[in-house]
């Protein structure tokens, strides 16, 4: 009888022998591994090899074949999160998980809603926590790692986006004492590679990092081969939803049996967002269509949501501002008659792409002097009439009600989605009494360096939390609606545009509303400043927020999502980016033809 024997070789490898040469076996490792079988030692990729772990087993029972399998082999493929398995298990006890996290010194204790909810994610080697901003999911996701560790030098691997730095070195902190330190792991390969010979026990690294550089993705996938026992957090886990960095992830997947992720936005578009996520946590598992991920995921997520932390309901208000008269007549002449008259957004605007042009009307609406050479080409005097208007009626709206609330020592914070508006904003309006962040601002490259290097992010936010005379942020969404808290100081948030991204929308207004001492909390406001104008592109990305907000909460089971519907007018990374849906475009191209 033919016996395969398998074994785990330089951790990397599945190495399988045989006793003899079998054409069944031959022929299987052939069509399923696309290698020829020497059965004296043949190797296959250990990702490759638990992606098809259920059809070797398939295949030993079917052939009639003996199996032997060293220690390290069976630990590793035991240690392996099966999703059916990881399903089935049941909650942890509330008394195990606290005599566990007493044991290993975790000093935070979780409240009513973490602990709740550590009972379901304890319970699976790969979980998710989509809890609101707040709600506390970085102290799930440290206590979920001690829960698990196989000893006191198992490590943790966090990613995330470069504005989540801070908060995970204050949270091991807070929850694991003031000795622990979480290395970051940024600079060039050579410098990534000193820091993890040190062999620290916490790390983290952004996303944009390993994609970006295959050095520094190899080095990141011997971290998590050399330590099986190794935990991963993803943070802010809808990030990796673009191609390149979901095919990367779902590379490393098969490696890593410990792993959550993290998001209070999981389908900030639509379901399809849901199966990058969903590959990381159980990369064996077969997906079918984007429906069947809301069904996959349900037994694997808990969230906290804002009623369950018992906030005060946040005060929506939306400004009408009336366009100015230049402005006006270039957007009924060319815009509006151009549309009617069958020609393309893209071709009056002179834009390579409809998501292109639709960006540039947006950021024509929040500021139309940035969009001065495409409008001096289709009508100069028109152009000079405009620039006359300065920066555009929501601009000085917006600056009026900013300069009406900071009279009242309130702090705001403005967000747009273009870096000039952003810049222009602070440096050149305010001046002196404003911070800016957008993806061009720095963070601290270690913990080490001081807040008083004014270039960083993280010294911008430390200053208007703690500068009486920094009365405003403006800041891009796409560089700070993330992993940022401000709702001590702040009360007030402005809207001077938006666009289709509803993940950045809802995780920008977190920034301010998110779980206080009840001693502490105020009353929240979000305002969000429009056109004048029915119709308009304006209207078009409220409906398409309102529908995306809609489909998360009912995949979330969140009404208080639905509270945003009721907010209705009557009726970055680095570079400006326009993250439109089929459905958007549909629906844009739809009102254009009106």
């Amino acid at each position: 009888m033919t016996t395969l024997k398998f074994s785990i070789y330089k951790n990397e490898f599945v190495q399988i022998s045989s006793n003899n040469e079998d054409e069944k076996v031959a022929k299987f490792f052939k069509n399923t591994f696309y290698q020829t079988f020497d059965m004296q030692k043949t190797l296959i990729n250990l990702s490759m090899f638990l992606k098809n772990r259920t059809n070797v087993n398939q295949f030993l029972a079917y052939a009639n074949i003996e199996f032997e399998g060293t220690d390290e082999f069976i630990q590793r493929m035991k240690f392996s999160p099966s999703y059916k398995q990881e399903i089935a298990n049941d909650k942890v006890s509330i008394e195990e998980i606290k005599i566990k996290l007493s044991q290993a010194g975790f000093i935070r204790e979780p409240n009513k809603n973490q602990i709740k909810n550590l009972q379901k994610l304890c319970s699976m080697k790969a979980c998710a926590s989509f809890s609101v901003p707040g709600a506390g999911k970085t102290t799930e996701a440290l206590a979920f790692y001690v829960y698990h560790k196989k000893n006191n030098s198992s490590k943790l691997l966090v990613l995330s986006p470069i504005n989540a730095f801070i908060s995970w070195k204050d949270e091991i902190k807070s929850c694991l004492g003031e000795d622990n330190e979480i290395v970051r792991l940024r600079g060039t390969a050579q410098h990534i590679e000193s820091l993890i010979k040190l062999e620290p026990q916490f790390m983290i690294m952004n996303y944009n990092h390993f994609v970006s550089s295959e050095e520094k993705l190899n080095l990141l996938k011997d971290v998590i081969i050399n330590n099986p026992d190794l935990t991963i957090i993803l943070d802010e886990s809808h990030k990796i939803k673009g191609e390149l960095i979901s095919e990367i992830i779902n590379k490393l997947a098969p490696y890593v049996n410990f792993k959550m992720i993290l998001t209070g936005t999981p389908m900030p578009q639509a379901p399809s967002d849901l199966r990058s996520q969903f590959s990381f946590l159980y990369p064996n598992e077969y997906i079918g269509t984007d429906h069947d991920l809301i069904d996959l995921f349900e037994p694997l997520y808990v969230r906290t949501t804002k009623e369950n932390l018992e906030l005060k309901d946040v005060i929506y208000k939306t400004h009408m501002i009336e366009p100015y008269p230049a402005f006006k007549l270039f957007y009924d002449e060319y815009i509006v008659r151009g549309l009617s008259d069958g020609i393309s957004l893209e071709e009056i605007l002179t834009a390579k792409s409809l998501k292109d042009a639709v960006l540039k009307l947006i950021k024509f609406f929040s500021n139309p002097y940035s969009c001065i050479e495409d409008i001096f080409k289709l009508d100069p005097g028109l152009a000079m009439r405009i620039e006359e208007e300065g920066d555009g009626a929501k601009i000085d709206a917006v600056v009026k009600r900013t300069n009406e609330l900071i009279a009242q020592n309130e702090k705001v914070i403005i967000w747009t989605s273009f870096i000039k508006n952003v810049e222009i904003l602070a440096d050149e309006v305010f001046k002196d009494k404003a911070v800016f962040i957008h993806g061009g601002v720095p963070t601290q490259k270690n913990e080490h360096e001081e807040l008083d290097d004014f270039d960083t992010r993280e010294a911008r936010i430390d200053k208007f939390k703690n500068d009486p005379r920094c009365m405003i942020l403006v800041a891009n969404p796409a560089a700070a609606a993330e992993s940022i808290s401000l709702h001590e100081q702040c009360n007030y948030a402005l809207y001077l545009d938006r666009t289709y991204n509803a993940g950045q929308f809802l995780q920008s207004q977190d920034r301010i509303h998110r779980l206080i001492d009840k001693s502490k909390e105020q009353q929240k406001y979000i305002e969000v400043f429009m056109l004048n104008l029915p119709g308009s592109i304006e209207e078009r990305v409220h409906e398409a927020l309102n529908r995306k907000i809609e489909a998360m909460a009912k995949f979330l089971d969140d009404p208080s999502l639905l509270s945003l519907e009721g907010f209705a007018y009557d009726d970055d990374d680095q570079k400006d980016h326009n993250p439109m849906d089929h459905t958007d475009i549909k629906e844009f191209k739809k009102s254009a033809t009106r």
